[in-house]
């Protein structure tokens, strides 16, 4: 019978999808298989041959979350009909339960919440253009993937990168739905971020990764700084709480991709190992923000899918539309 009805509910999803001309959207992926894949104390070694069956047992769920976002983004852009169509995507994955079956490990946890916070995000970005009927369905599904993702960490004793980006995933969802409960947590998610940056800017728990220090860093500093640009949609200035510590672990790390043999030296090691690719997208919030806190020029790509998508694109437009 759930076979079935699974069944009804991709029927009707695609009729809806190649009614709106969109492409038939692929079945969704309900559970997650992933391991861990460091294989050191401090968290700073990685398998490779892990990290690869990783992306493998990842695949399928990813190229469908990956096409959604970048619908999304085009939605975002001005195209409204890939809005649409990621709007009946996020429906057909939402009615099969997309993310809420079994996950085999923390690992999978781990996959799952950045996951939901970049699809939560890609949601925001399509959300005008999409049908109510849709929304209705996909939004329920977020809260759904909130919840798990919630019950994953609670508000652990031991806060990390971790934390915060299940913060910004309840955050994302909350922005979309409206919870309270959701943005509740997100927001001491966010607090306790900030309590934890020391007088130098840095974050402890990051910095015992050793050689990827600046690194996690600066990974921790991307959850907070979005789920400060969510605060900002809605009206909320979270930049300003605990009277802007945010801004200097911002600065900690902008100094650090500056001068890593010193930002080496803080964290008791030989070097460390700089933040590349999409994974520094987010700064194209925060320097579109505070310009003079970040002049350095946006090199590289600004496209991230578990921020979202087209960072460059969202700060330009969220930011543009709050009349900064």
């Amino acid at each position: 019978m759930r076979k079935l009805l699974a069944s009804l509910f991709l029927l009707a999803s695609a009729s809806a999808s190649l009614a709106a001309g969109c492409a038939e959207p692929p079945p969704p992926v309900r559970d997650i298989a992933a391991e861990t894949f460091y294989i050191d104390a401090a968290s700073s070694i990685a398998d490779e041959a892990i990290i690869a069956r990783n992306k493998q047992s990842l695949a399928e769920l990813d190229a469908g979350l990956r096409r959604i976002i970048s619908m999304a983004d085009k939605g975002l852009a001005g195209d409204a009909s890939n809005a649409v169509c990621a709007g009946h995507w996020l429906a057909a994955w939402a009615r099969g339960g997309a993310m809420l079956g079994t996950m085999s490990s923390r690992q999978a946890g781990y996959e799952r919440k950045w996951r939901t916070a970049g699809i939560a995000v890609a949601y925001l970005k399509a959300r005008e253009h999409v049908e109510a009927a849709d929304r209705a369905v996909i939004e329920q599904w977020l809260d759904r993937l909130a919840d798990a993702v919630e019950a994953d960490y609670g508000r652990p004793k031991s806060r990390n990168n971790h934390y915060y980006w299940a913060g910004f995933a309840a955050a994302a969802v909350g922005t979309a739905t409206g919870s309270a409960r959701h943005l509740g947590y997100a927001s001491e998610a966010f607090n306790d971020g900030l309590s934890a940056i020391a007088a130098d800017g840095t974050l402890p728990g990051e910095m015992a990764r050793k050689v990827r220090a600046l690194h996690y860093n600066a990974y921790a500093l991307a959850p907070l700084v979005l789920m400060a640009e969510l605060a900002a949609l809605r009206g909320e200035d979270w930049y300003a709480r605990h009277g802007g510590a945010i801004h200097r672990l911002a600065a900690a790390v902008r100094g650090g991709v500056h001068d890593p043999a010193g930002f080496a030296r803080k964290a008791g090691v030989p070097t460390v190992e700089a933040p590349t690719g999409g994974v520094f997208a987010w700064r194209a919030f925060y320097a579109a923000r505070f310009p003079a806190r970040w002049p350095d020029p946006l090199e590289g790509t600004l496209n991230y899918p578990w921020y979202g998508g087209d960072c460059g694109l969202a700060a330009e437009v969220w930011i543009k539309r709050q009349g900064k």
